[in-house]
């Protein structure tokens, strides 16, 4: 006999049309889906995996960043040319102050800086083709899209909140009624 699939859905409304909306899915599975202002996100634990009888026990306490290392459709891949730039600065001066530059190759490599605009990869790579230093290609800096970063600071603990909070309503009326 085939074990039935249970589904949980849940609404989290925006607020004051300023912060996001989303639609969350979750089977017994491990199956976990999300519509939202923020994008499209999906993955499957396998609930085997999880150390969970009820699958949304595995949202109680989950780290959103975790839960985006394995749904966000960038990967954390996207280029972050303004951190990229502050890094690099940063290198230089650092680089400076322990002698690995002389004042030139400093002055040398701030001036590059100057001149190509890392806000884009093509800067990036324009920089990369002057540049001195060691390793250059290590100095990209990568993270999560914007709307992936709000998904996981604004809209997946509002969702967290309500599995929690349904938990809890289930376990308090398991309880009354026994």
């Amino acid at each position: 006999m085939k074990e039935v699939v249970k589904f949980w859905r849940y609404y989290i409304p925006s607020v004051d049309g300023v912060e996001g909306w989303g639609v969350f899915l979750l089977d017994s599975t491990g199956m976990f889906a999300a519509v939202t202002d923020y994008g499209n996100f999906a993955y499957m634990w396998p609930i085997k995996h999880t150390g969970c009888d009820d699958f949304r026990e595995f949202f109680k306490h989950r780290d959103a960043y975790y839960v985006l290392g394995k749904c966000a459709p960038s990967n954390g891949q996207e280029y972050q040319g303004e951190r990229t730039e502050e890094e690099l600065r940063k290198t230089i001066l650092r680089m400076r102050r322990e002698d690995t530059f002389t004042e030139e190759d400093a002055r040398k490599e701030w001036d590059l800086l100057n001149e190509v605009d890392l806000e884009y990869r093509e800067g990036f790579h324009e920089w990369y083709q002057g540049t001195e230093f060691i390793d250059a290609h290590e100095h990209m800096v990568f993270d999560y899209t914007v709307s992936e970063r709000a998904f996981a600071d604004i809209l997946f603990p509002k969702f967290c909140e309500a599995v929690a909070n349904e938990l809890k309503s289930e376990l308090v009326e398991a309880v009354s009624q026994s």
